[in-house]
């Protein structure tokens, strides 16, 4: 019987012992550069952020799956600030989509559009009459989706 008790206590001890010079175990980190994905941004007025939610949902789930990063601001509700350096912001971000929710950026999109021919726009309010901008209703959410995804993933033009 004492020598059972031996032999138990040389293995705990022997198995601790091993356990301690190994160290802990520490997962494996693998770190993902997402700093080339397609960026599309969302941009509305506090004012609008009822009608952005589900906005922000359908670019969310454009994102799911793909190699797209999706950002949001909100301008600050206030009457000194005027939308027009955020949405300029968007454009020195590298967004390449920018979505615009809300009457109040009409202007500043507008602006911004003019001056940017070669980014694009979607704008979820009233319409702007610009070849780089698109305007679709607050409800189509698949429409939303479909233009990120679209943006993001460009088709090349047949060969001839």
């Amino acid at each position: 019987m004492a020598g059972a008790a031996t032999l138990v206590a040389a293995v705990l001890l022997s198995r601790l012992t091993i356990a301690l010079l190994a160290g802990p175990r520490t997962p494996k980190v693998v770190a993902n550069n997402i700093s080339k994905n397609f960026r599309a941004c969302l941009i509305n007025d506090q004012r609008d952020a009822s009608a952005a939610w589900p906005v922000w949902s359908a670019l969310q789930k454009a994102t799911s799956g793909a190699a797209i990063n999706a950002q949001r601001i909100e301008i600050p509700k206030s009457s000194t600030s005027a939308p027009l350096p955020y949405v300029n912001s968007l454009v020195q971000r590298n967004c390449g989509l920018i979505i615009s929710v809300g009457p109040h950026l009409h202007d500043a999109v507008t602006t911004t559009a003019q001056h940017n021919p070669h980014q694009r726009f979607i704008t979820v309010g009233p319409p702007i009459k610009l070849p780089n901008v698109r305007s679709f209703s607050p409800a189509d959410k698949s429409a939303v989706i479909s233009a990120v995804r679209q943006a993001a993933h460009p088709q090349s033009p047949p060969r001839t």
